[in-house]
């Protein structure tokens, strides 16, 4: 299938489709209204949900929801902060052709929805429009999960099946898609949906064509539209257009099925929507080219195909994925922030508590006195356990968001100096990593098989990135058992991306990193070394670095919080060489 739903709910929020009458009745409302309040931001919010889906190339409704915007944020009202940023990030999307931007919008309303449970019910329009972008873009795998997931939510349900149709369609699995258009339009009857019964019974048409139905296919494109010149359904027609010049093809029809190409790329560019506007290129090219016009058929598809790469490009599936992976990474990191600042507060609590326990102990009968001490002791040493274990948990949530943040700025410096396949290659890479580091995320430990595997794949992005300005070595000694071993995930990671990054990058001549693991007296010693620049000359040229002092703090506290829980004797030792530097981090030999 070519063409889908503009989603033409847009998922604006979850109203249905308006006369234009009702709409007008709104504006008159707003212009009485006296005073700033949450009813004149509600009554803005219905007023561009009605109006705008009518008329979508009307260029002021960006301006009309930003103002919105800035007065529910004066006012604090925070349903209609996350409203507008979700109409915002719509015109963006729909009307402006620019999904980079409304994802922005999309995630701060998402943000907020989740952060206030009794905004939850509107999840779904920024969860569908997400997934809208991530269809638009083909990236299916990621789309279909996400409208799958939305079919646990009542409302526009039929809006959901429909998306679910349109990506089968497009795959070529006609019996699936027909399968959810048809359970779509049973929903939109049942609510009288008539805009999503025109949308989804033209979409209908097309699958049926295609399948060689065509008798089944002409009547279901009649239908859809004939509602959507009754009802005046401007904003799926279009689509509807498009549809229907494909299914006149199949019928070969081709001088109808050209028509209806040409309204629609007539009507389109009115629309300032390119998506659209790329599809209707497309058919139109397709059908002269049957009909022996090779001339105008060569240059839609040229022009079609010029709107197609500033539409679905590697660069921008890059952007997608690096907005997305930074959203989880923020809120993981408040998350654990908000997690380590509870703990604090309970900490304080239980230890008043327990000075009061001391105080009545040492008031109550002699001959209990020491048997109260020996408890009193007891419950200190398990509650310091628990609360140190507490902080080794959020100081492994704080070591993601920073190594994430860190391989994102290596990606966007390779993606700006490199070609497309290069960086789609290098998100590849990427991509591999991050699962690996997410899979290792709640793990206290992992094998040293394990972890030398991520060192890899982390070492060979970065040459990458540098342009093998080093090479590198990971050698184990003979007594250590890679799959036996166990040791603390990415506990190396930091001092291995401070000899990269402050080292040999700076490092005129080749340089070289060397990784070693061996035990010595039950103890499990990491070494990395490099011959770069140095510590010393590193900072003389770039000064007090954030990131890197960031990275070895969390590995520092980690080791000493690990002491803390378990017992040990673990230490870091950084030595400052000659030529390079040279880390020693101990740990104490654990096996599975």
């Amino acid at each position: 299938m070519r063409i889908r739903l503009i989603l033409v709910l847009l998922c604006f929020y979850h109203l249905g489709y308006s006369q234009l009458k009702e709409a007008d009745s709104i504006q008159k409302l707003i212009e009485n209204y006296k005073g700033i309040d949450t009813t004149l931001i509600n009554l803005r919010h219905s007023y561009s949900a009605k109006k705008s889906m009518l008329t979508p190339s009307d260029t002021t409704w960006l301006a009309y929801n930003k103002k919105t915007l800035s007065m529910a944020e004066d006012l604090n009202y925070t349903k209609g902060v996350l409203l507008a940023n979700n109409n915002i990030g719509v015109i963006y999307h729909y009307f402006r052709s620019d999904p980079l931007t409304a994802l922005d919008y999309y995630q701060t309303a998402y943000k907020i929805s989740e952060q206030n449970p009794s905004l939850e019910r509107y999840q779904f329009s920024m969860l569908t429009n997400i997934g809208l972008i991530h269809y638009e873009q083909e990236d299916f795998d990621k789309a279909m999960p996400t409208f799958k997931k939305l079919l646990k939510y009542p409302q526009r349900k039929s809006n959901t099946l429909s998306n679910i149709g349109n990506i089968y369609g497009l795959q070529q699995q006609t019996d699936s898609a027909e399968y959810y258009f048809k359970a779509s339009i049973k929903e939109a009857k049942r609510n009288g949906d008539m805009l999503q019964l025109a949308n989804v019974s033209s979409n209908l048409g097309l699958v049926q064509a295609q399948a060689g139905r065509l008798n089944e296919g002409l009547a279901n494109t009649a239908s859809s539209l004939k509602m959507i010149d009754s009802l005046g359904l401007e904003v799926v027609r279009v689509p509807a257009y498009i549809n229907a010049a494909e299914v006149y093809m199949h019928s070969s029809d081709l001088d109808k099925a050209e028509f209806y190409a040409t309204e629609s790329l007539n009507t389109v560019k009115a629309l300032n929507n390119l998506y659209t506007e790329t599809k209707s290129l497309q058919t139109l090219a397709t059908i002269q080219e049957k009909k022996g016009d090779f001339e105008n058929a060569l240059k839609n598809f040229k022009a079609a195909n010029i709107l197609n790469d500033s539409l679905v490009s590697a660069d921008r599936k890059v952007e997608i994925s690096r907005k997305e992976i930074q959203y989880e990474a923020d809120k993981k990191e408040a998350l654990a922030f908000a997690e380590a600042e509870r703990q604090r507060n309970i900490k304080n609590v239980l230890l008043v508590s327990g000075g009061a326990i001391v105080l009545a102990s040492l008031l109550s009968v002699v001959f209990y006195r020491r048997k109260q001490k020996s408890d009193t002791a007891k419950k200190e040493a398990e509650f310091n356990v628990t609360v140190a274990e507490v902080e080794l948990k959020a100081l492994r949530a704080q070591m993601n968001p920073h190594f994430i943040f860190n391989s994102l700025n290596s990606i966007g410096d390779y993606i700006l100096n490199n070609d497309t396949q290069a960086a789609s290659d290098y998100l590849s890479k990427f991509a591999r990593l991050m699962r690996m580091t997410l899979e290792n995320s709640d793990k206290q430990l992992i094998t040293l098989e394990e972890d030398i595997q991520l060192l890899n794949t982390y070492l060979a992005i970065e040459q990458k990135r540098f342009e093998k300005v080093f090479e590198y070595d990971i050698n184990v000694s003979d007594d250590l058992d890679i799959t036996e071993v166990l040791l603390p995930p990415m506990l190396l990671q930091p001092f291995v991306e401070n000899s990269i990054v402050h080292g040999l990058s700076k490092s005129k001549k080749g340089g070289k990193i060397i990784i070693d693991f061996h035990s010595e007296q039950q103890q499990l010693i990491g070494i990395v070394e490099d011959n770069g620049v140095g510590r010393t000359a590193s900072k003389m040229k770039n000064g007090h670095h954030k990131n890197s002092s960031m990275g070895v703090s969390i590995t520092q506290n980690r080791i000493e919080v690990l002491n803390k829980t378990k017992g040990t004797n673990g230490s870091l030792k950084i030595i400052d060489k000659e030529v390079g530097t040279k880390v020693i981090v101990s740990l104490p030999l654990v096996l599975s």
